[in-house]
């Protein structure tokens, strides 16, 4: 498995102290002799060696995290560990002149960061530097790195349904489904900042029929994925779960989650908080109607699982085909399905919404797109840090003799939702594969793919807090040359708290499907797509997560010669 960016080899990330310069002590001033870095050093490696030569032996015990030490650009010590640096070649008059400081985490990427050595310290004869001495340097911007597979190379097994989520500690976990000669399996496997990514291995019960597997971690790392299996022997679809104990380190044992098993659920969704409550929905047939409704079941770290409750009863028979919730850092959660408008089926689909908080448990259910001459599809629902939350979809204009698709969306904040608002502003071709993210200020970013007469590009638009949406951004500009470009499809966004935003796309590229993102950064505009898949065979249906470090996982299915399918993923840092 190849190391990421931020774990370089130090030899390759290390600048090291030339061996001349030292000399004895006649009990002058102290002198610096070399810093590594140089002073305004820029794109410096955030595990780089930060060391300073001085120009006599240092007294060991006049060295410490207050005579040598490392301040961010808000003037916050970055806590670290200092030594006295002997390289193995060094001249011996050298010897015992230098000193490493060691951060007990990479640095953070495009940061100015200062250097400190304080009169404090001193020399093993006593002298001292005359004044405190400072130097200053940049951290190096994060890059995409290699791609990698993160299953087994089974060539005869094929999966999809990827899913990747991110805690609070920088560690990822991804579930998929995999179907081999046996039947289908739902797998995980887990990334952490020390190992990288590990073994895949299976989390359901090893009965097969497992399909559509989702995923959502709290802020400590415990993971819980749900997915449909069919039923024992039967026709009928059930709701299954499983959670990861980041404790333990491991997996529990798959566990039946809908309340009985005599009637069809599926479409499930699933989010957490960071205190680890966890939130499950899911469309089940009810038993005495026959229609489709929206159940919930509530997770607490100290009760586990509870029971399922109806959260929304469509006077249609049909609930939707998909669900989706998201949850705040204080435990609010938002559900959202979309049913046809009429009873059999057939009308354009509306959008429902319920909310569920701590002190009241779920609401009433609520219209939020409730025009039934128009169809609300593709939806993608985000819900922030500080409760707002945004939903987005896909929306005919209802012209039959100009038919066209638009971005539509709207807006939960202050206790209520908003008007749909139309989003893109273009009118000559449709749109489709939208997504939404919403960062801790409660900005909502979208993206779709939009085309135009030559092809489809990805375009992007962002509505601040309190705010109106902006005007939509090309963020995949077409090439220069037309022979060298291609569709761009299926955009997926996320953002973390501080406004760090990636996207990334399908896009044809010399006739492969190859994967290709943008970003930015708060106070920025949108930088340059980049490709960062470029295998041959098939890349497609590409997913990002964005950690509170600004660091991302891209994750997609790459399909081999043999036609399987496989996941492969790709960390920018």
């Amino acid at each position: 498995m190849k190391s990421s960016l931020a774990y370089v080899a130090m030899s390759l990330a290390t600048v090291i102290l030339s061996c001349g310069g030292g000399g004895d002590d006649d009990g002058d001033f102290l002198e610096i002799v070399e810093t590594a870095p140089t002073n305004g050093a820029e794109s410096f490696p955030v595990e780089g060696r930060i060391a300073v030569r001085v120009s006599a032996a240092i007294d060991p015990v006049t060295l410490s995290s207050e005579t040598f030490f490392l301040t961010n650009q808000d003037g916050e010590v970055v806590p670290s560990t200092v030594s006295v640096l002997d390289e193995e070649d060094a001249d011996p008059a050298a010897m015992g002149t230098a000193a490493e400081l060691t951060p007990e985490a990479p640095l953070t990427v495009l940061t100015n960061f200062t250097v400190n050595v304080t009169t404090g310290l001193a020399s093993t004869a006593g002298s001292t530097l005359e004044e405190d001495f400072e130097w200053t340097f940049t951290t190096i911007d994060a890059q995409w790195g290699s791609s990698e597979l993160i299953e087994a190379e089974d060539t005869n097994a094929s999966s999809s349904g990827q899913q990747i989520a991110i805690d609070e500690q920088l560690n990822a976990i991804a579930v998929w489904q995999l179907e081999d000669q046996v039947g289908t399996a739902i797998y995980a496997n887990r990334y952490t900042r020390r190992d990288l990514w590990g073994a895949a291995e299976p989390i359901d019960d090893g009965s097969g029929g497992t399909t559509n597997p989702a995923l959502a971690v709290d802020a400590t790392g415990n993971g819980f994925a749900v997915w449909e299996r069919l039923g024992g022997g039967g026709p009928t679809r059930n709701i299954w779960t499983n959670r990861y104990d980041v404790e333990l380190g491991e997996w529990g044992a798959p566990a039946l989650l809908q309340n009985g098993t005599v009637t069809d659920a599926g479409a499930a969704s699933v989010a957490a908080d960071p205190a680890g409550n966890a939130i499950a929905v899911w469309t089940q047939t009810d038993l005495d109607t026959g229609r489709e409704v929206v159940r919930a079941i509530r997770y607490e770290p100290s009760v586990g699982w509870g029971s399922a409750e109806t959260i929304g009863a469509p006077s249609t028979f049909l609930a939707g085909p998909r669900t989706a919730v998201g949850m705040d850092d204080a435990g609010n959660a938002i559900a959202v399905w979309n049913p046809p408008a009429g009873p059999a089926g057939q009308g354009g689909r509306v959008l429902w919404a319920n909310r569920y908080t701590p002190s009241s448990g779920w609401g009433e259910e609520q219209l939020i797109k409730s025009d039934e001459t128009t169809s609300a599809d593709a939806f993608q629902l985000d819900v922030g840090a500080d409760g707002t939350a945004f939903v987005i979809w896909v929306q005919d204009n209802g012209d039959e003799q100009a038919p066209r698709d638009d971005i539509w969306g709207a807006r939960f904040s202050a206790g209520s939702w908003s008007e749909p608002d139309r989003i893109d502003t273009y009118n000559d071709g449709d749109k489709t594969g939208p997504d939404i993210a919403v960062d801790g200020t409660g900005t909502g970013y979208a993206v779709w793919s939009q085309a135009d007469p030559d092809f489809a590009n990805i375009w992007a638009a962002l509505c601040a807090s309190g705010a109106e949406w902006g005007a939509p951004a090309l963020i995949e500009p077409p090439n220069e040359d037309p022979a060298d470009d291609g569709d761009a499809t299926r955009p997926r966004v996320d953002v973390n708290r501080a406004g760090n935003v990636l996207v990334v796309w399908r896009q044809i590229w010399d006739s492969w499907g190859s994967v290709w993102s943008n970003r930015r950064d708060p106070g920025t505009d949108w930088l340059t797509a980049e490709r960062i898949e470029d295998l041959p065979e098939v890349a497609n249906l590409p997913i990002v997560a964005v950690d509170e470090g600004r660091h991302a996982h891209a994750l997609w299915l790459h399909t081999e010669s043999n036609d399987n399918m496989k996941v492969r993923t790709n960390r920018f840092e």
